[in-house]
């Protein structure tokens, strides 16, 4: 609903969502995994549910899985831009990371809760017609 009211209309850079963030804190492997795991399965729902609002069929949001290292990723795209949403682990730890454009990428950062990943979507859908760093799919 929130994606269908937005839709052209213009969104004042100050009022783009903000998602919650929070310092990246060690946690055991497992429960990072379920972290990531949970976060994964709302973002494809999340992400099924904007594309369906959508106007145009070649004009959607991506949603890519990847394993690099010890780093469980996965990236939403749209329009050139991405989110990208992570799980290190290591030393029998693991810790959450989130990247974006427009959030504070200079230390580790974490979502701090499942509401955190609409604001994510928004954002990468609003900013989707600024000037940004390109993103690349692998």
């Amino acid at each position: 609903m929130r994606v269908a009211e937005l839709l052209g209309t213009e969104v004042d850079p100050d009022d783009l969502p903000t998602p919650a963030t929070r310092p990246s804190v060690l946690r055991p492997v497992g429960k990072g995994n379920d972290i990531q795991i949970a976060y994964r399965g709302l973002t494809e729902q999340l992400v099924c549910e904007v594309n369906a609002v959508l106007p145009a069929e070649d004009d959607h949001m991506s949603l890519v899985d990847d394993i690099i290292g010890n780093e469980m990723i996965f990236s939403v795209f749209y329009r050139g831009r991405a989110a990208v949403v992570s799980t290190v682990f290591g030393e029998g730890k693991a810790y959450g990371r989130v990247v974006a454009d427009g959030l504070d990428n200079s230390e580790p950062r974490e979502l701090a809760s499942p509401d955190s990943v609409q604001d994510l979507l928004l954002l990468l859908l609003l900013e989707s017609d600024t000037p940004r760093h390109p993103a690349h799919q692998h």
